[in-house]
């Protein structure tokens, strides 16, 4: 009987795995956690972060189903979760480059140092566990870090192992393949200001949130492209700052 129970698990393991050969979108990611990874491997955050993390020139993702854990949380306030994400990094190179889990963290801790928004919400959170993959062309190494409720991280070693690899290729298809909407909705959203096509779609990923390195991704170009491009915007709409440009154009939107 039990190695009936073993093989049913087993069974569903490999149908998750399969699952995640159909995402093409964020949203079909973010499902795929919630309703199928999650059975295994239990978690209600999981921040994405990626980058060169010696000179904390760290990018983020996240997924969440806890409402105002999102990404642009993040991005508009990394102070000491960056230096967290720095810290989880270097103790998983300590670790020797093996994933590790963190039972009773103290997010108010981390909160109380740096109080914003994204932290407030994660005072909830009490283990994570950091999942790592080494970037040996250059510094891009990427480490995916699972916040839980449970004041144990509880996870099985092997099933682990087997769903972490799929989980990085999904999140890395998906950021690249994604591409804006083409409706007429879209175009008239960025018809302000006299901006390309080009700046448009920079404009709209902006707006979603995603970091210059994660724009470049999306449109094969360089993230020092990118920040040359949003200069150009910011010159168009007379604005300085990224914010600034969501909020001008916002109003104008034509629905």
């Amino acid at each position: 009987m039990e190695n009936k129970t073993g093989d049913q698990n087993w069974e569903k393991v490999f149908n998750v795995i399969q699952k995640s050969f159909a995402i093409n979108k964020h949203v079909e990611f973010f499902k795929w956690l919630q309703d199928s990874v999650s059975e295994f491997l239990p978690h209600d955050v999981l921040v994405a972060a990626w980058g060169d993390f010696a000179s904390g020139d760290i990018n983020f993702d996240v997924s969440s189903n806890i409402q105002d854990i999102r990404t642009q949380k993040l991005i508009d306030a990394p102070g000491v979760f960056a230096y967290l994400m720095s810290n989880l990094h270097q103790r998983w190179l300590d670790n020797g480059e093996k994933w590790y889990r963190i039972n009773f963290f103290d997010a108010a801790g981390v909160n109380s140092q740096s109080p914003t928004a994204f932290t407030r919400k994660l005072v909830g959170m009490n283990s994570l566990l950091v999942y790592g993959v080494r970037d040996l062309g250059g510094k891009n190494d990427c480490i995916y870090v699972f916040f839980d409720s449970a004041p144990e991280f509880k996870v099985q070693p092997s099933v682990l192992g087997l769903l972490m690899p799929h989980i990085d290729a999904a999140i890395r298809r998906v950021e690249s393949i994604e591409t804006p909407d083409t409706g007429a909705d879209v175009i008239e959203e960025f018809n302000v200001g006299g901006l390309s096509g080009r700046e448009n779609e920079i404009l709209h990923w902006v707006k979603t949130g995603k970091t210059n390195f994660e724009i470049g991704m999306i449109l094969t170009i360089s993230p020092n492209t990118v920040k040359n491009h949003l200069k150009r915007i910011f010159q168009k709409l007379d604005v300085s700052c990224r914010a600034q440009a969501v909020a001008k154009y916002i109003p104008q939107r034509v629905v």
